[in-house]
Formats: structure tokens, sequence, C-alpha cells
């Protein structure tokens, strides 16, 4: 089978979240079996040096070169550079339109800018003649509506990684997607008086997949469903929520040269303590207790994270032992406080702006505890993470966060500490259980319990690959 993504993200050329981590595990599991092809943009600024294999592929399809128009003018000057990634194609979109960006969000134009991407992943699935065309969030919503309108449509699928984010626009800025090429009927993708680049996707798609069975219950309703749970609904029988997986080749204490020393689950105690030391060096405080619980944080710093939850509840707990580090960067306000924290409390609170893949792994190896305080997380991949060091999660109770922690008195195998979302007081509890478990000799039980746990992508590739064959076999 030849599957192509298309992304705006990819491990470990462009990463802002999760989507990057996913799709490049997904996909490296993928290679094992398939033919597999990711289209993603070129911008200025990536995370590794590229190596091109020089062949080239049109971002127009050579049937509409005739067209005479400023969109089709900017898909003529634009083309896909092809490269190769352990097993995985890789065709980069160079075009004047991301080249400049040292990026890939946050900029002006994105209606413009991502549209003429999905056209041009489109346009190459075409060319390529792929089994399946695999699109992700809003960015590569519009290819699927260009594949359903197709003379030769490809079956697709589309991934919600968060509903959050559904890249609605003015129909007044969107007018060219009437025009040649796309020549799209616009008006079923009205939201709220706004063209929505989210709404096609799930209205286009032959299956819709989110990252998460919990999320996918979730954005069924509202308020999680950010206004389209009634479009979900209606495309329910071709919804599914699948658990995304993790790389266990990237994200293993035994192998992973990023960590100060590996470790494994026979001697998880002595590699987290080597660990913790040496990251207490790093960043600059020595004098850290190594005898108390050491609890991690790493993401952005938005609403959806929950750190404003956190921040009132460390606050209203000062007199648990914990220590805490923190990796992320995003709302201003939040990382004034971060700063202010780690500068009035440095014996407590550490905090790093900025994203450091090296320090994420360091933190990961020496924590305790790794808390995930989300108001909501449509999967959520630290918590695995997570696991797999060691550092028992605690989390809200949300999501994918909700289908991968479990804390029950019922249950003897618990696999971390779970509380109510938004809720300080549940939190602080929480922090508090951790206190004592890190005292029990339970937490040897838990750790070892949590270090053998599965979350690789072998089953959710299989997941997937029914989700392929449906999308072959019900065409819309």
């Amino acid at each position: 089978m030849k599957i192509l993504h298309a992304s705006a993200e990819y491990f470990p050329y462009i990463k802002m979240g999760g989507l990057a981590d996913m799709l490049a595990s997904l996909t490296k599991e993928q290679a094992k079996t398939e033919k597999v092809y990711v289209a993603l943009p070129l911008i200025g600024k990536l995370g590794k040096t590229i190596q091109f294999t020089g062949k080239v592929f049109p971002a127009l399809p050579p049937k509409d070169a005739p067209i005479d128009s400023v969109v089709a003018s900017v898909l003529k000057a634009s083309r896909f550079l092809e490269a190769e990634e352990g097993g995985v194609k890789l065709y980069f979109f160079e075009s004047e339109l991301f080249q400049p960006l040292d990026s890939i969000y946050g900029h002006a134009e994105e209606h413009f800018r991502f549209a003429m991407f999905s056209y041009a992943c489109y346009a190459l699935s075409q060319i390529l003649n792929v089994d399946v065309f695999h699109a992700h969030d809003w960015h590569t919503a519009l290819s699927l509506a260009l594949q359903k309108d197709s003379v030769n449509p490809i079956p697709s699928v589309f991934t919600i990684h968060n509903l959050a984010y559904q890249g609605d626009h003015p129909f007044w800025m969107t007018g060219f997607l009437k025009e040649e090429p796309f020549r799209l009927i616009t008006s079923p993708f009205d939201h709220d008086g706004k063209c929505n680049y989210m709404k096609a996707g799930i209205l286009s798609a032959n299956q819709i997949t989110t990252v998460s069975p919990g999320y996918r219950q979730e954005t069924l309703s509202e308020p999680n469903g950010f206004g389209l749970s009634y479009c979900l609904r209606q495309r329910a029988s071709d919804y599914s929520g699948i658990l995304n997986g993790i790389d266990i080749d990237e994200w293993n204490p035994e192998k992973d040269k990023r960590t100060f020393q590996t470790y494994s689950v026979k001697n998880w105690k002595e590699g987290k303590l080597k660990n913790k030391a040496e990251l207490f060096q790093e960043i600059g405080r020595p004098f850290l207790p190594l005898d108390v619980p050491l609890v991690g944080l790493i993401g952005r710093l938005t609403h959806q994270k929950g750190f404003p939850t956190f921040l009132q509840a460390l606050l209203e707990r000062r007199h648990l032992p914990h220590r805490y580090v923190v990796l992320g960067s995003g709302d201003p306000e939040m990382e004034k406080s971060f700063f202010q924290l780690s500068e009035t409390i440095p014996d407590v609170f550490y905090f790093y702006k900025g994203y450091n893949e090296s320090l994420a792994h360091k933190i990961e190896a020496a924590s305790d505890f790794f808390l995930m305080p989300s108001l909501f997380e449509p999967c959520g991949l630290n918590q695995m993470y997570s696991h797999t060091y060691g550092s028992i999660p605690i989390v809200s109770r949300v999501g994918g966060l909700r289908d991968t922690v479990e804390e029950s008195n019922l249950l003897k195998f618990k696999t971390g500490i779970v509380f109510e979302p938004n809720d300080v007081g549940s939190l602080g509890y929480a922090l508090e259980r951790a206190r004592d478990l890190f005292e029990s000799t339970d937490r040897e039980i838990v750790v070892k319990n949590i270090m053998n746990l599965d979350w690789s992508w072998k089953k959710r590739k299989l997941e997937y690959d029914l989700i392929y064959s449906k999308a072959i076999e019900l065409k819309i």
C-alpha cells in the first residue's frame, strides 16, 4: 500500500507539538510494511539538515498548467523536493510562501499559505498515485475537499490532533478558493460566518480519526467540540479514536544518549538518582536535595495546558517537599509568572523558556513524577514517555490522559495519579498523594508496572490499517 501523509509538522524537521512526534513515529512503523510518503513545508529554519535526493515534483498537475491565475502562478513557482528519512520518503514544499519563515505557525496570511500547501499536497497525491491520502489537522484539510471533488478521488483519512485550532477565516479572505485551480464550493465550510478549514476536512474525508478514544467521545458534545460537535456527530460512524504510540527507539531509558545515564527497570533507582543529580548541576541548582520528589513539566504554556491551575496549587501546597522543573514557552504572562517563581524560590522551582529536545529527555529521566494539568488533552505523549522512564504521571482526567493513566483504590495495577481538571483542590490533593507514594514501598511496584507498559506503534498501526481499508471500501 502507498500512503501519503500531509502535515505542517514532522520530527525532527518541524516540531511545535505532539503532531510532529506522532507522525514521525507512526510513519516509521508503517514503513516496515508499506510505501510511506510525507509532504511538509520547507521553512527557512529546520531542526535538521536535509539531504535531498535530487528528484523534483510539481505543485500543480500538468493538466492545470495552462491555468492563468494568481493562485496558479504561485503554485507554478513552487515545487516538491524529495528526501528520505528512515525508509520514509519526504516531500518538502519549496515555495516563497514558506521559505522566509523561521517557525511554522503564528504568521499573517496563514489562510492563503496553508491553502496553497493543501492544493500542492492534493496534486502530489495524484502524481504519486497513492492508495490512501492521510491529512493532519486544519493546515491540510482543504486537500480533502479537493480529493472529494476530484474526477479521480483518492481514498482519504483526516486525523484531528486538536479541535481547538480550526483554521477559520472570513469569507472575504478566502474567495480565491472558488477560482482556478481550486474550484471549490465553500458554502458548506461555513461555521459562524467564517470559512472553516477544519469543517471542510470533517465533511470531505472518507474516514476521520482523532488521537484517543476519550477525546473522540469528548468532541461529540460541547464545549469540547468547539462548535463542530454537530459535524462530528453527523459523521460518527466514520469517526474513530486511536491512541497515539511513541517511538520506542527515540524514547528509551536503556539507550537514550541524551540522558546523563541510561537505566532499565532493574536499576531505575540508581539511574534516576544519577540523572537527577546531573540535571541539578546543569540547570545551576546543585544545592537542590536528591531525596525529595522532583516533578517535571514540559509543554506549551497555553490555556489548554492548565498551568494557572498548577501555579495556584503549588502556592497553596508550599509545605510539600516537591521540587519542580518546567520546560516550555507560550503565554507571556505565564512565562513572567514562571520566571518570577524561578527567581524568588530557586530552591523549589526552575523554569527554562523555550523548547530543548535534549533537556526534555533529561527531565523525563530525572523526574520522579511528571505533571500534566491539562484542561483538555486530545492524547498527550509525555505521560507515555514518563511511563517508559519510570516517572509516575500526575494527570487530569481528560481525553487521552484518562485513557492511559489509571488510579483507583480498587485497582492493584496503578499507572499514575489522576485529578479533576481545572480544580486547584483536586490537583493539590494529587500532589499530596505523590508525596505519600514517594515515601511508600508501593512506589517500586508502580514504577515497575509503568516501565513494562507497551506504548509502541505496533498495535496502533494495525488500527490505522483498518481505517485505511474502510476508506478504500467506503469512498464518499
